[in-house]
């Protein structure tokens, strides 16, 4: 009986869904946020192998600690919330009994990954056997405030993955992973049937079918069931009248994205117009009902104008709610039919989800612009940003990761990628790629293929390599590029036109392909803006030589419709009359703006700075940087100091050399010029000008926080002289040699310093060492160390301006925003710079002209509240070896941005009783606006 079993099995493919059937009874306690479930679970083996254990997905148990998979993403992407959460507010499942028949099971739970249980058979499930399972087991609910879903303030809930499900067993093994709060549940499809009792004070909506509803003195109660689902989404709320059902297409939509200003019957043929062109092009929701929340909308929204508000929305009316609903309707389609591992392969239905809503988009608003009315009024229209068109906009948001030298596979796991990448990067680029092979195929293929495999897998797992073999069948061109190179790899794409030779009638030319991927390109000949003719190029891997008749052309072109991403589109164009420097005119433009191919552009943009002798310094920034990074960047910053009344300013030249060999280490490498002028004393300049060389080193794992750089710098300074009080080294040049390597996170930071200054009048070295620790209990350790020495010095006539500073670095590289710098007494003399010795008291003696060595650790007490601590020892030539010490209360309100510190003891004593205390208090203040933003952009990249 056996073996027939066996050969019943073989017959039928393995990714057919599992008949599970799962009937879950659950209360709710609400004023312990607590859920007891009864789960019975019937299981079914109908793969050809026999199971001696199953995996069931527990991600409720994800919150139940700061050691989790979920929350080591939280610390990845420098998220706080869970972190500093009390033990209440988290989350957790408590398994009370797992019996079958009266006979326990034996569970664990995989060591690293407290979300998966592990359950043992004691004899094994045979293929096409069904054995019952009892479950009874405590979820405590988390607090919403950390992925959306949980226990908000108002006393509602909005549950997901709140119970026990089994995990999909594919191709002969079980496919499973950890919650990491990238909304990629993959469970086994099985049927439900849910009995729900709540507290008479709440009901209840579901993305099951409700077959029951009935409401007692004391509870209310409710029966929910649903065939062949992969998730029970469950919201329990005060009140369900936010959510409303639109039956349209053959379907009934129940949502609650709303938008009060669009009326009601606008909405309607809204959803309407979504559904039946999703019907259209991708075929029947497999579903009556069509649940989606705008907890799922927010968990993949639409970023950008559209989601403004609608007082200042330059949309037309309605558009945003409507380009809401598209994307989530789009999203819920594709999930509910095409089954596909969605963490391994997301790239798959997220690329066709943006690929659909790019082809809507294209049929309902083909002219809209990203800025919609904005587009139109003066000011605002003569940007190039402005008149993009919707589907225009994708590339551009696309190759930011690019030009950041973060691109990566499209093929890359979900949990591989970088925040930027997993939300837009990859998405877009992915596509993009789908509009460029259907504009390469020329006809329909590419369409019904993505209409066949939606239709042909509703019912079954299915992977990439399906999708592939299907449109392999439809396509009349080969397709191995896209597949072989496009979507596998992370080489930016690039082509160049050079060489041009023309003709009466022919033009000759070598287009260069620099990424020598064999992805065919477009190539056009232009007449102005007109084409005149497109061909496409196939099988170019380097340089190929090009002929083509002229016609009535005057310019050549790759890519032009920019149908697909450049990492420089720059070179892409050719005149065939005039003079070749007139390929690219230059032109000034105002702010910032997207980049012009066929322009040469430079950037005005108003700056303003500040210290306290220049005072405010006014004036215009020229620069070439655009909306998206580039590679060469230049930028002349010349200024009026509206105190010091003088001109003043900064030029910058760089070079940041990409590398894509990711194999190797390094990465990115960095040179450049750069000098600026600026008062450091009261009708005092400084001028300093250096060159360097930086090699920028990160791991091949693009999520991994560790860099290391090596770098080079040669500074030279001149100031100018003060009669009253001569400066005995007004002009100096410093060599130095820097390698640092970081590693940080929310929970834990760690990096160190070496370095070294040759100079002809000294010679130093330095080390530093910084170590921040995030305990479970949420206290904070910061400790850092500093050593410094030097190896000659000859310095000791300019007095201890080059020594080592204990407290107030003297800053003779000028590389610290002080906005005093020359202050010894006064608010600005109290600026706190953490360098060299990193004490925060004033003490004697204040430098080092031979060594130095300190330590410096603050504890949090209580949120931002530290208390801090600094102990070292101070060398001066001819005089002991001195130790000092100080101690104080730090308010971190945020780290190494906003600060203060206030002396308690130190070697001056109790200082917080002496006079003139305020004058003692130190504080960090940064107004770097782009240092600022990189606290928020730090999560993304």
């Amino acid at each position: 009986m056996i073996k027939k079993l066996r050969l019943f099995w073989l017959l039928f493919p393995s990714v057919l869904f599992a008949q599970h059937k799962t009937q879950i009874i659950a209360y709710l306690d609400n004023d312990k946020n607590v859920l007891k479930i009864e789960q019975k679970l019937e299981i079914y083996n109908n793969s050809d192998a026999s199971w001696d254990h199953i995996i069931l997905l527990d991600w409720a148990n994800a919150f139940s600690s700061n050691q989790t998979p979920l929350a080591t993403r939280f610390a990845e992407d420098f998220k706080n919330r869970f972190q500093f959460a009390n033990d209440e507010d988290r989350g957790s499942t408590k398994v009370i009994a797992i019996d079958s028949l009266n006979t326990p099971y034996r569970i664990e739970r995989i060591k690293g990954q407290q979300d998966i249980i592990k359950l043992y058979f004691k004899e094994p499930l045979l293929p096409g056997i069904t054995r019952q399972l009892e479950l009874n087991y405590l979820v405590k609910i988390p607090k919403d405030n950390f992925t959306g879903y949980g226990s908000n303030s108002n006393g509602a809930y909005s549950l997901k993955y709140w119970y026990v499900h089994p995990a999909p067993f594919i191709d002969g093994k079980w496919e499973y992973y950890s919650h990491k709060d990238l909304d990629d549940f993959f469970g086994a499809p099985m049927d439900f049937s849910i009995s729900l009792h709540l507290p008479v004070s709440h009901r209840a909506i579901s993305s099951l079918t409700t077959e029951l509803e009935t409401k007692q003195t004391q509870r209310t109660s409710y029966l929910f069931t649903g065939k062949q689902l992969d998730a029970a989404e469950i919201h329990l709320l005060r009140s369900i009248d936010a959510f409303k059902t639109y039956s349209v297409a053959g379907i009934n939509i129940i949502t609650d994205i709303e938008d009060v200003d669009v009326p009601l019957e606008m909405k309607v043929v809204f959803n309407d117009r979504i559904a039946s062109f999703l019907q259209n092009r991708l075929g029947s929701f497999p579903k009556k009902n069509l649940f989606v929340s705008d907890l799922f909308y927010r968990e993949n929204p639409v970023y950008g104008w559209s989601s403004l508000p609608s007082f200042i929305n330059p949309f037309p009316a309605g558009f945003t709610y409507e380009v809401k609903m598209l994307k989530t309707l789009s999203r819920k389609w594709l999930e509910t039919g095409l089954h596909v591992n969605p963490r391994k392969e997301a790239w798959v239905k997220q690329s066709i989800l943006i690929y659909l809503m790019m082809e809507y988009q294209q049929l309902y608003y083909p002219d809209l612009k990203i800025s919609g009315k904005l587009s139109e009024i003066w000011g605002a229209r003569g940007f190039n940003v402005t008149q993009l068109k919707f589907n225009e906009s994708y590339p551009l948001l696309y190759l930011n990761s690019a030009r950041l030298n973060l691109d990566e596979a499209i093929t890359t796991p979900a949990d591989q990628l970088v925040k930027y990448n997993q939300q837009l990067g990859m998405p877009f680029k992915a596509a993009i790629g789908l509009r460029f092979l259907n504009d390469y195929l020329g006809d329909d293929s590419l369409e019904k293929s993505i209409r066949d495999f939606y239709l042909e897998n509703q019912q079954r797992f299915t992977k990439a390599s399906d999708f592939r073999k299907i449109l392999d069948k439809n396509a009349s061109k080969n397709t191995d590029w896209f597949f072989n190179d496009y979507i596998t790899t992370y080489k930016r794409l690039d082509w160049k036109i050079n060489k041009v030779k023309k003709t009466g009638d022919s033009v000759f030319f070598r287009i260069k392909n620099k990424s020598q991927l064999e992805i065919p390109v477009p190539l056009y000949l232009l007449n102005n803006d007109s084409i005149v003719t497109k061909k496409w190029i196939e099988g170019i891997k380097k340089d190929s030589l090009i002929s083509l008749p002229r016609k009535r052309a005057n310019r050549i072109a790759i890519n032009y419709e920019q149908l697909i991403p450049e990492f420089n589109p720059r070179d892409n164009y050719k005149t065939l009359k005039g003079f070749p420097s007139l390929n690219r005119p230059l032109e000034f433009r105002l702010f910032k703006d997207i980049e012009d191919p066929e322009r040469s552009q430079v950037f005005l943009m108003p700056d303003i700075e500040f210290n306290i002798y220049d005072g405010l310094t006014l004036g215009t920034r020229f620069y070439n940087g655009n909306l998206l990074p580039k590679p060469l960047r230049y930028s002349i910053k010349p200024g009026y100091g509206t105190n010091s009344n003088r001109l003043v300013g900064s030029l910058n030249l760089g070079y940041a050399h990409p590398l894509q060999n990711r194999d190797e280490r390094l990465y990115e490498v960095r040179y450049g010029v750069s000098a600026n002028t600026f008062s450091y004393a009261d009708d005092l300049l400084y001028r300093r000008a250096s060159g360097w060389l930086q090699f920028n080193y990160r791991p091949k794992d693009l999520r991994n926080n560790k860099r290391q750089s090596l770098s080079f710098r040669n500074i030279y300074v001149d100031r100018d002289r003060d009669p009253l009080n001569a400066v005995n080294e007004p002009d100096y040049n410093v060599f130095s040699i820097n390698y640092s390597q970081s590693d940080d996170n929310l929970k834990r930071v760690f990096n160190y310093h070496i370095g070294t200054e040759i100079s002809s009048d000294f010679t130093k070295a330095t080390y530093r060492l910084r170590w921040r620790k995030l305990f479970k209990n949420n206290r904070q350790l910061d400790f850092r160390v500093f050593g410094g020495a030097f190896l000659t010095n000859n310095s000791q006539a300019s007095g201890d301006f080059f020594s080592f500073a204990l407290d107030r670095p003297t800053d003779y590289l000028f590389d610290y925003n002080y906005y005093g710098r020359s202050e010894d007494s006064g608010l600005f003399s109290q600026q706190l710079v953490v360098a060299e010795g990193g004490f925060k008291s004033q003490l004697e003696p204040a430098f080092a002209n031979e060594w130095i060595t300190t330590a410096n650790a603050s504890y949090s007490l209580w949120n931002y509240i530290h208390a801090y601590g600094d102990i070292g020892f101070v060398k001066n030539k001819g005089d002991d070896a001195k130790f000092v010490y100080d101690s104080g209360i730090r308010l971190n309100f945020l780290q190494d941005y906003f600060e203060l510190y206030f002396p308690i003891y130190s070697n001056n004593g109790w200082e917080i009783a002496q006079d003139n205390y305020d004058e003692k208090i130190r504080f960090i203040v940064t107004l770097d606006i782009n240092t600022f933003v990189k606290l928020f952009t730090r999560r993304w990249y």
